[in-house]
């Protein structure tokens, strides 16, 4: 049996019945040494041209025998005097690409990707082209001088693909080709190529591995699953918090700037955007701001003066309207920036952010803008309309908390499509009522370090009070000390405020001050303030 990917085919994966069809017969029909990739997009960039992509239906991979690109077409097919025209049993045909010279223009994207790695460049692999028509008979008719009937595979081909696909190649396969197959170094590339796998870097407690493990592969699952989608240029993608939406961003972004866009990221949240810029600080053209940050940002490099307000003193007009109104005068002057744009934390921004940060787009009608956004995280007064044309996709899977800690976000989650959790059952929520929050943080502190072995810098104290106005960051007495900053090593844990930290995440989580919430965003900021642990949390409420 084939090795597929995916290993199965989600209605949504699937855009004709033929597909399906294929997809099943590959499975059944190949031996182990065949890997079969569906719905293989690829993206290249040309100096002049700039960006292209495409999609190559399947890609059959066998280390001895080479590659085949493989192009399924449903129903019967017409060349007529050069012409070609699809028909579905009626009278009427429609009009449609050279479906060969399409299977051979993406081969040669492949090939040409292949040649773009650094390790492969001047290396070609032995790589053809078929296409198949799972539910047409091809009779021993000559369709067009590229459309020989060995590269052709039809109904009844299908019932034997190793001899079919052993036609195939040898039709390609010439006595001087000295083009290799791909052998097991060729087969890895390819893996890494067509279906990469999503790497999160993040430390973990030695008892959380486990647990960690099953996330880790939700999150790559959620991964392939939007990477068949790069293709589209206008996306707004909406999940439930711990769908994975910054890390999928993330990973986005980067592809888009492999192949040489200048990619724009923007967050909400600064803690966030540090993070990013710390952890992604390698990645060529790939520039991460907060919304005001590229604001200011690109007003200084304009030359553009902002006014200067005293401390705490900022009225909200600076933020919401004049600085976008500065980014907009600013490329103005010196000109658009990027080739692409990517937004997290979606929710947070207000209509006229969005339209500023599309001017600073070179091709604003055709740059691929994705969007990332829960509604349930808008702990900001933002309203954001999403234009029409962004295509809406539902990240319906929780892939960074247990399922403990789902059910209890989900108690506040409101959303037109119910999450579902598969992560690891964990353990449930501590809720410790105190008239002392300061010495019962304390506590839970000696607690988690101690005889549970958590390390410090896996636990972040979350409050409704940023660190200097929280009683609990003065009040907390013993053996470890509150900091602001997370990733200080000893017996430090980071207190930050739970709008601070959105967008981030943590092993364990202690939530307290939660009385102090304001009102319009108390449901909100505990959401989020939940959603953060990955393994455990801890609530420290009053008494009564």
């Amino acid at each position: 049996m084939a090795q597929m990917y995916p290993r199965t085919l989600l209605d949504a994966d699937v855009r004709t019945e033929s597909e399906r069809r294929v997809f099943e017969a590959l499975k059944a029909g190949l031996d182990d040494d065949w890997e079969a990739f569906h719905s293989a997009g690829w993206m290249l960039r040309d100096p002049v041209k700039g960006a292209d992509d495409g999609e190559i239906d399947f890609v059959l991979v066998h280390p001895r025998e080479g590659v085949v690109c493989l192009e399924v077409k449903g129903g019967g097919i017409e060349c007529r005097h050069g012409e070609w025209y699809r028909k579905d049993g009626s009278e009427s045909a429609v009009r449609i690409h050279d479906p060969f010279a399409q299977a051979l223009d993406h081969r040669y994207a492949l090939e040409r990707k292949i040649g773009a790695l650094p390790a492969w460049k001047g290396r070609k692999l032995f790589v053809v082209h078929a296409l198949a028509f799972p539910y047409a008979t091809i009779h021993q008719l000559a369709l067009a001088p590229d459309a020989e009937r060995e590269i052709l595979i039809d109904r009844h081909d299908i019932a034997d693909l190793p001899a079919t696909l052993g036609r195939v190649i040898g039709y390609h396969r010439g006595a001087r080709d000295r083009r290799p197959p791909p052998d097991e170094e060729g087969m890895q590339m390819l893996r890494d190529l067509l279906a990469p796998r999503v790497q999160i870097r993040v430390p973990m407690a030695a008892h959380f591995s486990d647990e960690e493990e099953r996330l880790i592969l939700l999150t790559h699952e959620q991964g392939m699953a939007l990477a068949r989608m790069r293709r589209d240029l206008r996306m707004v993608i909406t999940g439930c918090a711990g769908s994975g939406k910054t890390m999928l961003a993330v990973e986005h972004a980067k592809r888009l700037a492999r192949v040489g866009q200048r990619v724009l990221f923007v967050c909400f949240n600064r803690a966030l955007r540090e993070h990013l810029a710390q952890a992604e600080r390698g990645v060529d053209n790939l520039d991460i701001y907060t919304f005001h940050g590229v604001c200011r940002h690109l007003a200084g490099r304009a030359g553009i003066k902002l006014p200067s307000y005293p401390r705490d003193e900022t009225p909200q007009s600076f933020w919401e309207e004049e600085l976008p109104d500065a980014l907009v005068e600013a490329v103005a002057a010196i000109g658009e920036q990027y080739d692409a744009l990517i937004v997290d934390e979606a929710q947070d921004l207000h209509t006229h952010w969005l339209t500023a940060l599309m001017c600073t787009l070179r091709d604003e009608k055709n740059a691929p803008v994705w969007l990332f956004m829960d509604d349930n995280q808008r702990v900001y007064e933002a309203t954001l309309e999403v234009p029409p044309e962004f295509r809406p996709y539902d990240l319906t899977v929780n892939c960074r908390n247990t399922q403990a800690i789902h059910r209890e976000v989900m108690k506040l989650y409101e959303g037109d499509v119910e999450p579902e959790v598969k992560g690891p059952p964990g353990r449930s929520i501590e809720l410790l009522q105190t008239d002392d929050a300061p010495a019962t943080v304390a506590g839970v502190l000696e607690r988690l370090c101690g005889e549970e072995e958590v390390l410090p810098q896996d636990i972040v104290v979350l409050s409704s009070h940023g660190f200097d106005n929280s009683g609990v960051a003065r009040g907390v007495d013993g053996r470890f000390r509150l900091v602001k900053e997370r990733g200080t090593l000893g017996a430090r844990v980071q207190l930050s405020s739970i709008r601070g930290f959105k967008g981030l995440e943590s092993p364990v989580v202690v939530l307290c001050e939660l009385e102090d919430t304001d009102e319009p965003t108390r449901d909100q900021q505990l959401y989020v303030g939940l959603s953060r642990a990955r393994n455990h949390c801890v609530v420290v409420a009053p008494a009564t």
